[in-house]
């Protein structure tokens, strides 16, 4: 009850006020800055990793696999033991791994262990013990990284744990006004930054669907305002956002998550998730996991598949400007043509970008727009995606004008070129992302 008239007490002000436009006091809690920290990785770069499960004798081979395809670390939230060949060939290799919580994961002090998995998807009831977990090791060894991977917007109240019966948002007037799940979602992300002391805030969301009767592919429509109030709490508490992603599904007529094996699945998530500044992508699942076992990256018989084809190809292009994307800081993202039928992932809106960092961009088509300024300059980059729903196949012809700038450097699937022109027209494939820097 007290939570109740909590929220609806800053529905008022909300209503007075014009709203705060923040995931910042859907609960009594404060955000706690979260203080960053070096660790036994290097966490100024951007971060490919996968979710598997399993280790047996194909373990180094499968390994060897998984650096030729760009990744850097492996996550398990049950225990896996190693051998001292498989450790020293992870600490030769700057593969790194996330393991299950348990007293074998804790001793190990070789560079490849990067921490333990403390909890996959907990509901808010569970913050208050995690919290202090989280303290305890970070006390115990400061380098290595007590991770929590939280739930996605469409979790059930049962897993969130929050409240059922909610009256208001604080924020009356935005996006988020009155849609019952959202507000529930942006408490349950409230609660975490305002108990839990970690610089890395992570999340899994599998958008891909296809129709359980037609096939027909389809797009989780709170897919974009979900990463929008992840990374919003991020911004707001200081943490950098790590994101799971979906590289496996489902046949058909187990319903639901689809197979994403094609290199424009992998793509276009990378972009969109990227758009919202995340500093790690988690592909889910290199090798075993809750998927159909032929659409991991590695079957269940050790083969590789056209996932693993598809998310090596995706991952390559991206790791071209990489290190670059980590000189600027992500400050929203904005979406274009929003009520457009074939607009993928975008039932409800997104939170405004400072003025300053909004491009000039023109479009006819559904495009997301990631919005970032130069950490340690003037400069701006864009991270522009074709929202077209994938069943359209359609593509996305964008303008953008830089009245100001003097070079504008694009990166399309792996390729730099250089323009020196104060208005650039790109038509993007479905699907298709790019990064753009502007000096």
């Amino acid at each position: 009850m007290l939570r109740r008239i909590t929220v609806f007490i800053l529905a008022l002000l909300a209503l007075c006020t014009g709203g705060v436009g923040s995931v910042v006091g859907t609960t009594s809690k404060l955000p706690i800055t979260a203080t960053p920290r070096s660790y036994v990785f290097d966490n100024n770069k951007l971060l490919f990793g996968a979710w598997c499960y399993s280790r047996d004798e194909r373990f180094l081979p499968l390994c060897k696999l998984f650096k030729e395809a760009g990744l850097q670390f492996f996550i398990n939230n049950g225990e896996q033991r190693f051998t001292k060949k498989e450790l020293a060939w992870m600490d030769e290799n700057d593969i790194g791994f996330l393991n299950g919580d348990s007293a074998y994961s804790r001793s190990l002090t070789n560079r490849c262990a990067w921490g333990v998995v403390l909890r996959d998807e907990p509901g808010a009831l569970e913050y208050d013990a995690l919290a202090k977990r989280v303290q305890e090791d970070y006390a115990r060894a400061p380098d290595r990284l007590p991770f929590i991977n939280l739930l996605p917007l469409y979790a059930s109240g049962n897993q969130l744990q929050e409240e059922d019966e909610l009256l208001f948002s604080n924020d009356v007037f935005g996006v988020d006004a009155f849609d019952k799940e959202s507000v529930r979602y942006r408490m349950y992300l409230s609660d975490y930054i305002g108990k839990i002391d970690s610089d890395i805030l992570s999340f899994d969301i599998y958008p891909l669907t296809a129709s359980r009767k037609t096939g027909s592919l389809g797009t989780y429509s709170y897919w974009l305002r979900n990463l929008d109030m992840v990374a919003e709490a991020c911004r707001a508490a200081n943490r950098d956002l790590w994101v799971v992603t979906q590289a496996a599904g489902n046949l058909l007529e187990g319903g639901g998550m689809r197979y994403c094996n094609e290199v424009e699945d992998q793509r276009w998530q990378n972009y969109v998730t990227l758009a919202f500044g995340a500093k790690a992508i988690i592909y889910a699942c290199y090798y075993t996991g809750w998927w159909d076992g032929d659409s991991h990256m590695i079957d269940d018989n050790g083969n590789t598949t056209k996932t693993y084809d598809a998310v090596k190809q995706a991952t390559e292009e991206i790791a071209v400007f990489s290190d670059l994307y980590a000189n600027y800081e992500n400050h929203g993202a904005m979406f274009f043509n929003r009520s457009n039928e074939n607009a993928a992932g975008a039932k409800l809106g997104l939170k405004n970008v400072p003025l300053r960092y909004r491009p000039l961009l023109s479009t006819d088509a559904p495009v997301l727009c990631g919005c970032f300024g130069e950490k340690d300059g003037n400069g701006r980059a864009y991270v522009v995606t074709n929202m077209q729903e994938p069943r359209t196949e359609k593509e996305a012809e964008v303008t953008l004008s830089f009245p100001f700038a003097s070079t504008v450097t694009v990166y399309r699937k792996g390729v730099k070129t250089e323009y020196h022109e104060k208005s650039l027209t790109l038509t993007l494939e479905n699907r298709e992302g790019v990064f753009l820097t502007v000096e």
